[in-house]
């Protein structure tokens, strides 16, 4: 049994909602946090998630592979593209982009920039994914600890975006699902206002049994994003997994 909730909501600062969710395909999960500008965020995350749940619609469960992932980001790529060419104002458009996709008991995932992927399991909360960032580049070479990531003054830089080259480059993996394992997609509007330890906190203190439990931790994961300030637009898809 799958049970799935996803939120997304405009921080205490931005003015308008850069991120884009879409949960309207069968066992396929999409996150995008936009960026370039006023419209441009928008826009680019908008169509990321749109034509990459477009192309993954037209692929049956069976098919699900990290090969099909990557390339629904190509389709995701493209059309960004295809839009800065007809609206040159948009030039500076982009978007990160988490998938995952569900066949059986296997996770597939794909994802390009800062939002993230995490794995609950056992009592421990696991990043899978790795952060396409400045500050991330500096804890892989043993320059800054992932406590100083946080607050250090370019955290918010990214070093790969969907909808800049027509090169793209997508990380990939795929994991295999126990019963109660529970899934965290997120942008950096949750993972930079609240601990991983306190979001490992929040998803170990809840049945998640129900939809209704998943809608619950969700709003505590949002009243947590919130106390702690809201800078950025926040975003999330939980995935809950008993077999």
């Amino acid at each position: 049994m799958i049970l799935t909730y996803g939120e997304s909501e405009k921080g205490l600062v931005r003015k308008v909602n850069e991120d884009a969710v879409n949960l309207g395909v069968r066992n396929v999960f999409l996150l995008a946090d936009g960026m370039g500008g006023y419209d441009g965020g928008q826009i680019a995350s908008s169509l990321a998630v749109r034509n990459a749940g477009r192309f993954l619609s037209s692929c049956s469960e069976a098919s699900f592979s990290e090969t099909m992932l990557e390339r629904s980001f190509y389709a995701a790529n493209q059309a960004i593209l295809n839009e800065k060419k007809d609206h040159p104002e948009l030039k500076s458009m982009g978007t990160t982009m988490v998938a995952a996709a569900i066949t059986d008991n296997c996770l597939y995932w794909a994802h390009v920039g800062d939002s993230r992927l995490y794995r609950y399991e056992d009592g421990t909360l696991e990043q899978v994914t790795t952060d396409h960032s400045f500050v991330m580049e500096l804890v892989t070479e043993g320059k800054l600890s992932r406590e100083e990531m946080r607050v250090h003054p370019r955290k918010n830089e990214i070093t790969r975006a969907v909808g800049i080259d027509e090169t793209l480059k997508v990380d990939t993996g795929s994991l295999t699902l126990k019963d109660g394992t529970c899934i965290l997609i997120c942008s950096d509007g949750v993972s930079g206002m609240v601990e991983d330890r306190d979001l490992c906190s929040l998803i170990a203190s809840n049945p998640r049994k129900t939809e209704e439990d998943l809608k619950e931790l969700g709003r505590q994961i949002m009243e947590k994003v919130y106390e702690s300030g809201a800078r950025d637009n926040a975003s999330f898809i939980l995935i809950q997994f008993w077999s």
